[in-house]
């Protein structure tokens, strides 16, 4: 289970330092969607940066999570925002607190890879209507994009986080999935006799896709960049579930991210307040339940 289910963690800085997901999105998939507009629900909601989204799109909307104190955030940010349709329930995605045949469209964004997938989809097929919408969606390590080449603002957070000195060691083994753009979560769902129109999609086209066959590029991103300074970027990798596990193994040591900041700021000749473009490669894969 990933380090996000424990109450310790912060739900709140996640809220406001993770990516939000744009329009751009929500108009696709009602583009793809034929059935009704009864019921959505996302999985692994968090603090309900998507379930937001959906609210003003379906009649109903049910967000699910393990952890209680992502549910308490998702809850308090539904009221900031004046929004009534949208209920939380704790629970997990192999063993969904849903109905039979009461979901229209089933989201689960940057969370499918905590799942025993095989569980999760038997699951999707329970709780979805006939032609119901399964979206899966997730996002890779996120790049500076407005540092020239020469400085490698592309490769800064990747090497954080795959460098073996580093965070490496301390991702749940789902994260592998990352890197595979949910290449095995299409197959499996390929296989299934439970659903038709699938599609694997990207933005940009990345070279984790080589060898990927029938991975088509979206016209235009789904989340939008965002433009923070250094020390904001430096807290958005502090709400990595992997960084919660080494400050859990390693509550005495010198912060790691930290470390590697001051390290990387000062060969750079950076400050913490310098303003910089960030951008999440992403990437989906929709299907849709057979009638």
């Amino acid at each position: 289970m990933s380090a996000f289910s424990f109450k310790r963690f912060n739900a709140d800085a996640y809220l406001a330092l993770r990516p939000a997901y744009n329009r751009a999105l929500v108009q696709w998939l009602l583009g793809y969607h034929v059935g009704k507009r009864v019921c959505a629900a996302d999985i692994a909601c968090g603090p309900g940066t998507f379930t937001v989204n959906l609210s003003s799109e379906f009649d109903h909307v049910l967000g699910v999570d393990p952890s209680l104190s992502m549910i308490e955030s998702a809850r308090n940010n539904a009221r900031t925002n004046n929004i009534v349709n949208v209920k939380y329930k704790q629970g997990f995605g192999e063993s969904l607190p849903i109905a039979t045949d009461t979901v229209d469209l089933l989201a689960v964004m940057q969370g499918a890879h905590w799942f025993k997938f095989a569980d999760f989809l038997s699951e999707a097929q329970r709780v979805l209507r006939p032609g119901g919408t399964l979206v899966l969606v997730g996002y890779g390590y996120p790049e500076i994009a407005s540092w020239p080449e020469s400085m490698k603002g592309r490769t800064f957070a990747r090497t954080l986080a795959t460098d073996k000195r580093l965070l490496r060691n301390y991702w749940d083994n789902g994260y592998t999935l990352i890197d595979e753009l949910y290449a095995p979560f299409l197959d499996a769902i390929q296989a299934s006799t439970g659903y038709t129109d699938v599609q694997h999609l990207q933005f940009p086209k990345t070279e984790q896709a080589t060898g990927l066959h029938g991975i088509n590029v979206l016209p235009e991103s789904w989340i939008d960049s965002r433009t923070m300074p250094l020390d904001g970027f430096r807290a958005y990798m502090k709400t990595w579930s992997a960084y919660k596990s080494w400050k859990d193994q390693h509550p005495h040591d010198a912060d790691i991210i930290d470390t590697f900041f001051d390290e990387q700021q000062s060969a750079l000749g950076k400050s913490g307040s310098e303003e910089v473009k960030i951008e999440w490669p992403h990437f989906a894969i929709v299907a849709r339940k057979r009638l």
